[in-house]
């Protein structure tokens, strides 16, 4: 499984030498399906946490349950503001083989990231303004583990593929599908393009190398799921 890219400073994303961009860009509001790069997703998400305007009157912090809504759907990427009361967590699980980005609004939360045989691998604490992208067969469980809530905000792309959700263990449990993680091929190539670990400047020149322009524009649909 590679190792996610992990961005201490979203002010350096933005690649000066590029055009600017609109606030959510275009690709992402797209009626033709397709995939969104995973550094234009880090972008994204970096974007919405860092304009609370936009997020703050909606979010909410719920302690008998982890508070969700979706802020964007299209036929490229979807969106969704999550507010963490301290003790919640995800189950431990993928995203269906879409590629996807995390950036924490507020607050702090844990990542627990687990390999393809569903083993626990490694732990990762991101704290407000992290920032992190993570490949088609990556697998994890986020966490509340602090005292004080916190706010994240996640795109993913294609959207609304099926999560599938670690093994149930032999004294019970939640098993939803422990297959093999399978890749849809436009996003097994743009994470054959990425690469194991890279930085986020080599992951923006590779991806610029790579995809020519954005696609065009029309709507986006708003909306919550689950």
């Amino acid at each position: 499984m590679a190792d996610p890219i992990r961005i201490a400073d979203p002010t350096c994303i933005a690649d000066p030498t590029r055009s600017a961009d609109p606030f959510v860009p275009a690709s992402c509001l797209s009626d033709e399906p397709g995939l969104i790069d995973l550094v234009t997703l880090c972008e994204l998400t970096a974007a919405l946490a860092a304009t609370p305007e936009v997020w703050r009157p909606v979010i909410r912090h719920r302690p008998d349950r982890r508070w969700y809504t979706r802020l964007l759907l299209s036929a490229t990427v979807e969106v969704w503001l999550i507010g963490w009361y301290p003790g919640q967590q995800t189950e431990v699980h993928d995203h269906g083989g879409a590629l996807g980005a995390l950036t924490v609004a507020e607050g702090f939360v844990e990542e627990d990231q687990y390999d393809r045989s569903w083993t626990s691998s490694q732990v990762h604490r991101h704290g407000t303004g992290a920032v992190v992208g993570f490949d088609p067969t990556h697998i994890h469980r986020v966490a509340n583990r602090g005292r004080q809530v916190a706010t994240t905000i996640h795109a993913y792309s294609p959207p609304e593929l099926s999560m599938r959700f670690a093994p149930a263990p032999a004294d019970g449990g939640r098993a939803e599908d422990p297959r093999a993680v399978e890749i849809p091929p436009a996003a097994a190539a743009a994470a054959t393009v990425l690469g194991p670990a890279v930085t986020i400047g080599a992951a923006t020149a590779a991806m610029e190398a790579g995809r020519g322009d954005r696609r065009a524009p029309t709507h986006a649909v708003a909306g919550s799921g689950a």
